[in-house]
């Protein structure tokens, strides 16, 4: 008996520590459970805040692209544009883009005013270290903030208490004046020269950028680029590669770095570029910010109201690029038109003209007229003579590059100068029109009239295929524009000063233009690269191209290549190109150093071009390709123009427009509400 009960008594034992770690195990898992839950609890509600701030920041980045598409497609906004309920409001992405977490009803995307359009630049400055890598630093822009207020709520799946994030981020809108850069390119840049090349001022291209130098190129200011920079050429066809298979070009292509210092593509023995793996970190080290491509998030700079330049895709047989820019020179459309968009005539420069010429080169008649449409009798001021605004010259000169006999307008900017700034209308040829005291608008009035915009269309009242033909074989050209001679100079009048000259034709230019002609080279402080003159005035000449006649030219000479002479010019040149390989045709576009166009034997020579470089658009009037058999380059001394880069510019000045995210705040709810009822409906019931 003893026995068995000690053996129960033993078991009894056992049992009762079996229950008693049973029970602590139970506990502790319990606990360890409890633990868990806690722990999954917390992990899900930081992961809720990720879901719900990732979500405000999703909402913002919709509002953005809003922004960016109205802004691109419109020029004129109210400073309540953006307020709920109106056309423009900002609306809320697609709730099937969040999934069910998301609160869609109890989010929100809000939009701040639209502030007026500046009156006055603002200057990035280059030593802030946040506009490091800004490609417009150290230009001025036109800058306005508009903010948006983005709120997203999240619901918790297990039952907690929903997860709000509250931002506030500003989109600025930035519109640089067109001659805000030294050369500005709307397709590829290939820069190949020979001779070493310096290029003061920003250079930016929406294209590809293509460097060499034979004996080398320096950067002295940043440059962009919305693509890619290649070494080389733009282009593997041999026969477009220069003048024709010519080898690749070693001499140093340099940019600035942080310290001031001119830095080689050449590392190592090799050119560096857009090739590398790590292009974007390798660009950024080396030369800190002055030089970027689409790596380091150059975007397009797009003028204003234009769709986007868009090259001929090869694998139609159709040539079909999508030449937009070219509209900026061409004549108004009627509202009936199916090309007629409201945004892009507003923008033309025939639209804006203060004073609208007409050339029919059937007929031969040219008209004239006010911004408003009003015509004027300009039959007096018709040449032959020697003081006339203009003159019709069938057959007036050889172009070898185009390979015809041009008819031509000459247009004297030194006559028109008097009938602008000191019109007389007692003399038959003293003022624009035949002035009639009782007649309204029979006399052109610069006082109420002129806006510094001149603009000269070239059209055909024939249908006839052979007779429209006749466009292609006229062009007009500008002259007496030479500063320090009596009854020349540049018409500049009123609250703008300057002059913008634009037709839809060709455009030579003739002689020195907006300057005296005095040359003071590189090496001087007065240099005429760069040094505006006492009293100049800002100018920008469009054209379909732009050929630049030196103050030698004489029409009557018809040599393979007449000897030029030392030119002036102190203009803006906004003019179009043919690519390289176009059509397939086996052609270099020439480069930049070639585009301006030449017809003359500059051997020894110089061209002083004090400006900017502007290529917009591919030529549609004069289509001829470039080749070097018709002429020999001058020493090109061109240089950007120190009116433009202080903040001058000619009348009219198209604007490049870019964006960039400012100013990103995590709000409190406070502070979103705050921010809200701060705005100028904040208080109106909803």
């Amino acid at each position: 008996m003893r026995a068995s009960n000690l053996i129960s008594e033993k078991r009894g034992g056992a049992l009762l520590a079996v229950f008693v770690i049973a029970t602590s195990l139970a506990v502790i898992i319990a606990s360890l459970f409890s633990h868990s839950m806690s722990e999954r609890r917390i992990n899900k509600r930081h992961e809720l805040r990720l879901i719900s701030k990732n979500a405000s920041e999703a909402i913002a980045e919709y509002g953005f692209a809003q922004l960016r598409h109205k802004f691109e497609n419109r020029t004129n906004f109210s400073m309540d544009a953006l307020k709920p309920g109106s056309s423009d409001e900002l609306t809320m992405p697609a709730s099937s883009l969040f999934g069910s977490v998301l609160d869609y009803e109890k989010s929100e995307l809000v939009g701040g005013t639209v502030p007026d359009y500046p009156t006055e630049l603002t200057y990035i400055d280059p030593v802030d270290p946040a506009n490091e890598f800004d490609p417009l630093r150290g230009q001025k822009v036109y800058a306005r903030n508009i903010g948006i207020y983005a709120k997203a709520v999240v619901n918790d799946p297990l039952g907690g208490s929903s997860i709000t994030s509250y931002i506030s981020q500003k989109l600025q809108v930035r519109d640089a004046p067109l001659f805000a850069h030294a050369i500005f390119y709307n397709l590829d840049l290939e820069v190949s020269p020979g001779p070493k090349m310096d290029i003061f001022g920003p250079v930016h291209t929406n294209g590809d950028l293509y460097l060499q130098g034979i004996d080398g190129v320096d950067f002295h200011y940043p440059v962009s680029t919305s693509k890619d920079m290649f070494y080389g050429w733009g282009t593997g066809k041999p026969s477009a590669q220069g003048s024709g298979n010519e080898r690749l070009q070693t001499g140093d292509v340099r940019f600035k770095n942080r310290a001031g210092d001119l830095v080689s593509m050449k590392d190592g023995g090799s050119f560096m570029d857009s090739n590398r793996s790590d292009w974007r970190e390798y660009a950024s080290n080396r030369w800190n910010g002055n030089l970027l491509t689409q790596e380091h998030g150059v975007e397009t700079y797009q003028p204003v109201a234009f769709p986007d330049y868009k090259k001929d895709d090869p694998s139609t047989h159709e040539y079909d690029p999508v030449n937009s820019g070219h509209a900026l020179i061409e004549p108004p459309l009627p509202t009936a038109s199916p090309d007629y968009n409201a945004e892009i005539e507003k923008q033309k420069l025939s639209t804006k003209a203060g004073l609208y010429f007409s050339w029919d080169v059937e007929t031969g008649e040219v008209k004239a007229f006010d911004g408003d449409g009003y015509e004027y009798d300009i039959s007096n001021l018709e040449g032959p003579g020697s003081d006339y605004l203009y003159e019709i010259k069938e057959n007036a000169m050889q172009d070898k590059r185009r390979n015809k006999q041009i008819d031509m307008v000459d247009f004297n900017v030194g006559k028109l100068k008097q009938l602008i700034e000191n019109p007389d209308v007692s003399s038959p040829n003293g003022h624009i029109g035949v002035y009639d005291p009782d007649i309204p608008h029979s006399a052109y009035n610069p006082g109420s009239e002129w806006n510094g915009i001149v603009y000269f269309e070239t059209k055909t009242s024939s249908s006839n295929a052979q007779n429209q033909e006749r466009l292609h074989h006229s062009g007009i050209r500008v002259w007496g524009g030479e500063t320090d001679r009596s009854g020349q100079g540049i018409p500049s009048y009123g609250e703008d000063p300057g002059l913008t000259f634009a037709t839809n034709n060709a455009l030579y230019v003739k002689g020195h233009f907006n300057a005296d002609g005095t040359l003071h080279d590189t090496w001087t402080s007065e240099n005429s690269a760069l040094v505006p003159e006492v009293g100049e005035v800002p100018v920008a000449l469009y054209g379909d191209s732009v050929t630049i006649l030196s103050n030698s030219w004489d029409d009557s000479i018809t040599s393979s290549k007449p000897d030029a002479s030392s030119t002036e010019v102190a203009a803006a040149i906004v003019s179009g190109l043919i690519p390289s390989d176009a059509r397939s045709n086996g052609k270099s576009s020439g480069g930049v150093h070639n585009f301006p166009r030449f017809l003359e034997d500059w051997g020894g020579k110089s061209l002083y071009i004090r400006g900017s470089l502007v290529c917009l658009y591919e030529s549609e009037v004069d289509d001829s390709q470039w080749q070097i058999n018709y002429y020999s380059p001058p020493a090109r001394k061109w240089g950007f123009s120190q009116l433009f880069l202080n903040g001058t510019f000619p009348p009219g000045t198209p604007l490049l427009r870019t964006y960039r995210r400012v100013d990103y705040t995590d709000l409190t709810q406070t502070e979103y509400e705050n921010a809200l009822r701060a705005l100028p409906w904040g208080g109106e019931e909803s």
